[in-house]
């Protein structure tokens, strides 16, 4: 709360800041015209046909290094502020490197853009480095007494008016201890037209102020990742591009802190353990609308767009980028026709994670929420992804803990299936659509799912997990494709009552046979290497 109360006081001081400058009468920077030489002015998304992008005003440019101040943040407050007062446009960045000591407050219709990266423009490439950086403040780390206050750093850009910016976004910048939140209003009033493209992100992961909890003794200097605190973290009322961007391996300022007190669980005293780290690879990679849009742990009605409408917004774009975790969720999003495509998620393997909440010591049965990817909401497109997802090791270090999951819409915080895709995605976990309370069209083709060490995965056995029915009750599975898959390590299973027009054909089992199990009433046909059990499906008994 403090965090977001001092956040809030920032915008209204950066606002007031900027109406001022504009009163005083600030001028377009001599020889600019609508763009600064040099500067791009081009639309970086044209490729991607997306009309919404065209709306932005890329031929309106300032170039920051143009306009006067003491500093980078006062110079861009008032760059935006000229970007502003012609209907918006470009601040632009030449190469270099930019420091700023607090978060930047983004005004509505207008885009940060650094210079273009060459000679490789592809973020998915090792070598991709914009030459535009911008640098937030270091977290430096004092594990004793109070500790650093979290306020000293853990900065990114964030948006003056979040209930109606539009037309705003990131291009071509190289973060370094950044992250972004282009979050909304209250009651979810949101703006639209948002895009984070062809960005950098290292060590961006945020604290949480639930950490240090002196109520379980812990010392007022432990740290910890905060487990919802993304990357990149986008809001939009409609129309969201996230794409080409790069969050690689980082960790140089990760930091090592012993004698970190946690609970042991049960009526066990709290254990001081040593060797906690602050893993900045240790934090969601990509948030877009990631709302909770119904029961909590399947329980409850699923979300609809009468019940959770901000949780069914359309114009939805992630794509082409690449993302490194130790931990944490790669990629979450809601919405109605989500497209998520050609991504590359990589996690690291064989990470010891004593505690997944920086207050609870971890068990086989924790979870730190390692998965590639979240879908909710309906008529999603989600294809041609490539994954490695591990899971990490428990405080013990005899156990993995509880997650690992590929591709997975889950019945927790989320609606049906409906109208949805998953092609041509190659993982070494399984694709989960799990136990989801109905599904009515599901098209899953070309998939390539190896699983990997045989600890990846925790479906009983299948690397294609397609469930309608909860525990211990049935729901209908409608209109569900399998066609053309290639399973290693675990097979198929398809359940749902009533099971309707579904079809399970082509698919190839690799070293089988493996079980291809039909508890869905599905016409199966045409696959190689598997066994197949037409066992109707049953509840779970009841102790």
């Amino acid at each position: 709360m403090a965090n977001e109360s001092q956040r809030n006081m920032r915008r209204r001081d950066f606002l007031a800041a900027a109406a001022a400058a504009g009163a005083a009468g600030l001028w377009w920077p001599r020889g600019l015209g609508a763009a600064g030489a040099g500067a791009p002015t081009h639309n970086p998304a044209a490729s991607l046909k997306l009309a919404w992008t065209d709306e932005i005003k890329w031929g309106t440019v300032v170039d920051i290094t143009a306009v006067a101040g003491p500093d980078w943040a006062e110079r861009l407050a008032r760059a935006q502020a000229l970007v502003a007062g012609q209907g918006g446009g470009v601040v632009y960045f030449p190469p270099g490197d930019y420091r700023f000591a607090d978060s930047i407050q983004l005004l509505s219709g207008v885009v940060l853009r650094g210079a273009e990266p060459s000679p490789v423009t592809r973020a998915q490439d090792d070598k991709y480095a914009p030459p535009t950086r911008f640098e937030f403040p270091k977290y430096e780390a004092a594990n004793e007494g109070e500790g650093t206050p979290i306020l000293r750093a853990f900065k990114g850009v964030y948006l003056a008016e979040p209930a109606s910016a539009s037309n705003c976004g990131l291009v071509n910048i190289a973060f370094e201890r950044g992250h972004v939140r282009f979050g909304e209003g209250e009651e979810h009033q949101c703006g639209r037209n948002r895009l984070v493209f062809g960005c950098v992100f290292r060590n961006c992961a945020v604290a949480d102020a639930a950490v240090p909890d002196t109520k379980i003794g812990q010392h007022a200097w432990q740290r910890f990742t905060n487990r919802f605190g993304a990357a990149i973290d986008v809001k939009t009322a409609q129309n969201a591009l996230v794409a080409n961007n790069r969050v690689p391996k980082s960790g140089e300022a990760n930091f090592t802190m012993n004698g970190y007190v946690l609970r042991a669980g049960g009526k066990n005293p709290p254990k001081a353990v040593d060797g906690i780290v602050f893993d900045y690879d240790n934090r969601p990679g990509i948030y877009v609308n990631h709302f909770n849009i119904g029961g909590a742990g399947g329980q409850g009605p699923d979300g609809t767009p009468e019940t959770h409408p901000y949780g069914f917004r359309q114009g939805i774009v992630i794509r082409d980028n690449y993302l490194y975790h130790t931990g944490r969720c790669a990629i979450g999003f809601c919405g109605d026709g989500v497209r998520c495509e050609n991504n590359v998620i990589r996690f690291a393997p064989d990470e010891w994670r004593p505690t997944n909440t920086g207050r609870d010591l971890t068990s086989g049965s924790a979870t730190n929420d390692n998965r590639a990817m979240e879908m909710r909401g309906w008529r999603w497109v989600v294809s041609g992804n490539d994954y490695v997802v591990h899971r990490n090791w428990a405080f013990d270090k005899k156990y993995r803990i509880n997650d690992g999951e590929g591709l997975m819409h889950e019945d927790h915080a989320n609606s049906t299936v409906k109208d949805s895709v998953l092609t041509n995605n190659r993982g070494n976990t399984y694709l989960s659509i799990y136990k989801t309370a109905g599904i009515d069209g599901l098209l899953v083709e070309g998939n390539e799912i190896r699983l990997g060490d045989g600890q990846q995965t925790i479906a009983g056995g299948a690397a294609i997990f397609v469930s309608a029915n909860r525990t211990n009750d049935p729901f209908p599975c409608r209109n569900v494709r399998i066609l053309n898959n290639t399973v290693a390590g675990g097979g198929i299973l398809i359940s749902g009552v009533p099971g309707e027009n579904n079809v399970v054909k082509g698919n190839k089992a690799v070293n089988g046979p493996l079980k291809l199990r039909n508890q869905a009433n599905a016409a199966v046909e045409g696959n190689e290497g598997f066994v197949v059990d037409n066992t109707p499906w049953q509840p779970h008994k009841k102790k």
